[in-house]
């Protein structure tokens, strides 16, 4: 009894699948159970078998290929830009273990294929090949201060963090929403770096060329207090707490399904033996160190030796006689931001990666006559 093998495909996109390309190696074309019906073509909208091949003289396997492209000729006869090629290929031989591949390139993206098993000798298989850039026009964007750049774009531009006095940005109450208070300028990518750029959505460089304007990215500093740390202290009381700065903590998400900086910046990615994959990873450290020049907190993502030491100091609160009093840390983080700004000038947080860096600790006062705390606060050091 022969082998077969059958692929069914749904063309999800708005252009025809033209075969540009079918060779058949060993074995016999049998589509739609038609001996000698080789590859179709597939109309946009359209679920069809698009390739049937059968073994040769019974149990002795097959092997081919075959390529489509689509038809990207308009209406008025013009030609548009191509959305890419989609491949096939498929070898089932008689006794070694057996090999499939479906891959797509451009603006494709191959939708539930399975490969085949090492054994066997029948299968079926069905894809759906759509336009990514359907996707991405449909991506839900993540409701974040972060993911507007307009806002963040409003911040105050501080270079240098550490010459500031953070404790002008410390507010008189207490509120335990994180908060933006500045950023620095924005370090904008090369083009000839944006290979090193780990986006999910132009995952190739031919896509990015077609669909990106820039890529930049920008150190916002944020200041929050932390309410799981607040030590309350009675009349009379005294606390002694210790201040901290340049502390360098493990890196947090910041925003969900967006990536990390880390991801985004492949930065935990090792190089490939290959000559294409090594000279890509050269392009991603040149980048990486570009990057850490400018943001020195990324220092830490790759364990490296931060260039201002840790630095702390003991403070001893005191509660009047008359009032309770709360001592609220207030910690400030570097946040790092990679953005997208596309063709339509709509711009995109693709990264993003928080890390800690000072702890800096206040009093609040409340006044505690007839055991009603009404909040007084202090404006800064006591």
């Amino acid at each position: 009894m022969a082998w077969t093998f059958s692929f069914n495909v749904t063309n999800d996109t708005d252009r025809d699948l033209e075969l540009v390309e079918s060779q058949l190696h060993w074995g016999y074309w049998n589509t739609n159970g038609e001996e000698d019906k080789g590859p179709q073509s597939i109309k946009a909208g359209q679920t069809i078998q698009a390739v049937g091949v059968k073994s040769a003289f019974g149990p002795n396997g097959y092997e081919f290929s075959c390529s489509w492209k689509d038809n990207n000729k308009n209406h008025e006869g013009n030609m548009q830009e191509p959305y890419g090629v989609v491949s096939l290929y498929v070898n089932v031989p008689y006794n070694n273990p057996n090999e499939a591949t479906c891959r797509a390139n451009g603006y494709f993206e191959v939708n539930e294929w399975k490969g085949i098993t090492h054994d066997g000798h029948n299968f079926v298989r069905d894809i759906r090949i759509s336009n990514k850039m359907d996707r991405i026009r449909k991506k839900e964007v993540p409701n974040s201060l972060y993911t507007d750049w307009s806002k963040i774009d409003t911040l105050k531009v501080v270079e240098n963090v550490e010459t500031i006095d953070l404790n002008q940005y410390i507010p008189s109450g207490v509120n335990f929403e994180k908060k933006a208070i500045f950023k620095t300028s924005i370090f904008k990518i090369s083009k000839k770096l944006w290979d090193g750029v780990n986006d999910v959505d132009f995952d190739s460089l031919y896509l990015k060329k077609r669909e990106v304007n820039d890529y930049f990215s920008v150190e916002v500093t944020c200041i929050r207090a932390d309410a799981s740390k607040v030590e309350t202290v009675t009349r009379r009381g005294k606390i002694k707490v210790k201040d901290e700065q340049f502390i360098s903590t493990t890196s947090k998400k910041v925003v969900e399904k967006v990536s990390t900086i880390e991801t985004a910046l492949k930065f935990s990615e090792k190089a490939s033996v290959s000559e294409e994959k090594i000279v890509k990873a050269s392009v991603e450290q040149e980048l990486q160190t570009e990057l850490r020049a400018k943001f020195n907190i990324l220092n830490s993502v790759t364990k490296e030796q931060q260039q201002t030491e840790r630095k702390s100091i003991d403070r001893e609160f005191e509660a009047p006689n008359d009032k309770d009093m709360d001592v609220v840390p207030w910690i400030f983080s570097k946040m790092i931001l990679l953005y997208r700004t596309d063709k339509d000038n709509v711009t995109t947080l693709i990264g993003a990666s928080e890390w800690d860096y000072a702890i800096l600790n206040r009093t609040h006062e409340f006044d505690v006559m007839d055991n009603a705390k009404i909040k007084v606060t202090t404006g800064g050091e006591n």
